[in-house]
């Protein structure tokens, strides 16, 4: 985080030019600033370095200009910070970008992410995905996400106007209480790894039509 935000001050888009800055160095570095490669830290140690401790640019892969637009996102005083006080665009570093062609969405991205994959190792820590290369594993296929949003089946959780209904009676209460169920169970399967989640939800379908089933006999 920005210094300003970690001593509770005011601020503005001053902490995104912070942020700008924190990945830029990350993707020449493979790590975040204020971190040392693998460093077992604790988060009091990194506020102090934030608040207190120059950015180091120790990396093989830094070179001149991007140390100097990395100390410049950097600084700690919003006031000499890159963004705020000139404009970003001007700098060298941004120099064989062609800026208006790039707006008006003209420049083809050096390479595409496949939808349907994660590239990291694991989805619980985006954090460290980045010191991570070359492992990828499935994600929930996005046709499968398609058919659970044709079900409809959020759309009642999803509407933030609903009214509180009137009483109900048992069986449209456990109706509902399945239906939750059955959402909670969809959620929880999106943390779980290659294809156990739909195996989860299968099961819980099951569970959930026998159930329905014994109730009215």
């Amino acid at each position: 985080m920005a210094p300003e935000i970690l001593k509770q001050e005011p601020y503005h888009t001053s902490v995104d030019w912070w942020a700008l800055g924190c990945s830029i160095y990350e993707m020449v570095a493979g790590r975040l600033p204020f971190r040392d490669h693998k460093e077992k830290f604790i988060k009091e140690e990194i506020v102090r370095r934030t608040l207190e401790d120059e950015c180091k640019f120790e990396h093989k892969n830094f070179d001149a200009l991007s140390k100097d637009i990395n100390s410049l996102f950097l600084k700690k005083n919003i006031e000499d910070r890159l963004g705020c006080k000139d404009e970003p665009r001007m700098h060298e570093f941004f120099k064989s970008i062609n800026i208006p062609r790039l707006e008006a969405g003209l420049i083809a991205p050096p390479w595409l992410p496949k939808p349907n994959v994660v590239y990291a190792k694991d989805t619980g820590d985006i954090r460290d995905f980045s010191e991570v290369k070359g492992v990828e594993f499935d994600a929930m296929p996005i046709s499968w996400q398609q058919e659970m949003i044709d079900s409809r089946l959020f759309d009642e959780l999803n509407n933030p106007n609903r009214k509180k209904a009137a009483p109900e009676d048992d069986d449209e209460q456990k109706s509902k209480s399945y239906k939750f169920s059955f959402a909670f169970l969809f959620i929880l399967g999106l943390f779980f790894r290659g294809g156990y989640q739909h195996d989860l939800l299968l099961t819980f379908s099951k569970i959930s039509s026998f159930a329905f089933n014994t109730r009215n006999l």
